[in-house]
């Protein structure tokens, strides 16, 4: 048995050749880089390369000597590890959608109290006027608003200014244009009328 295992084992690479072939290729376009822009010696980089994965692929002091078992058994911890990992960030994923949708309740609450408030701002605002506002007849306050009432030119008005103040006085037709009635209506009695 140990027989066949030296067979496999190779006489050359007895150090770790994948681990040096990643080294040499990483130092390589380093020293390969610096010495395009600087001193530009042929092969440098490729040397460099060559090099490192030779040395760290023959030497086995960088052999792996761990037992299969221990690799086994450190893959397995590695493997926990990264699930353990795996469920940290999910919990937090999990945590960070718990806080949005709390603070999108709390906004659509915060929009609801604000529309209440509004409501009881207008029922307010309806409330006042209608008790300023009653009803010639039956002195009833509910009564409802019709429109804007303006007033247009005033013919008596125009002649009394032109009377007493002389040409100028018929603008003071246009005086009551400015004045603005609204037309309400009682809805108890049927009464229209101006306030």
């Amino acid at each position: 048995m140990d027989h066949k295992n030296k067979k496999q084992e190779s006489n050359f690479w007895k150090g770790d050749p994948f681990t040096g072939f990643i080294l040499g290729a990483i130092v390589g376009l380093i020293v390969g880089s610096i010495n395009i822009a600087t001193i530009s010696f042929p092969w440098l980089g490729r040397l460099c390369f060559l090099g490192i994965w030779l040395f760290v692929g023959t030497q086995p002091r960088f052999k792996d000597k761990r037992t299969p078992e221990q690799i086994a058994k450190d893959k397995e911890e590695r493997d926990q590890k990264f699930e353990e990992i795996r469920e940290q960030a999910k919990a937090r994923e999990a945590e960070r959608q718990a806080t949005k949708e709390q603070k999108r309740e709390a906004k659509m609450q915060k929009n609801e109290l604000k529309l209440q408030k509004n409501q009881l701002k207008i029922q307010k605002h309806q409330l006042k006027n209608r008790s300023k506002i009653k009803c010639p007849k039956c002195r009833s306050t509910n009564v409802q608003p019709l429109g804007v009432h303006k007033k247009g030119f005033s013919v008596g008005k125009a002649v009394g200014g032109t009377i007493l103040v002389g040409g100028v006085g018929s603008l003071a037709g246009f005086a009551g244009k400015r004045s603005k009635k609204t037309d309400f209506v009682c809805m108890n009695c049927g009464k229209q009328f101006k306030k």
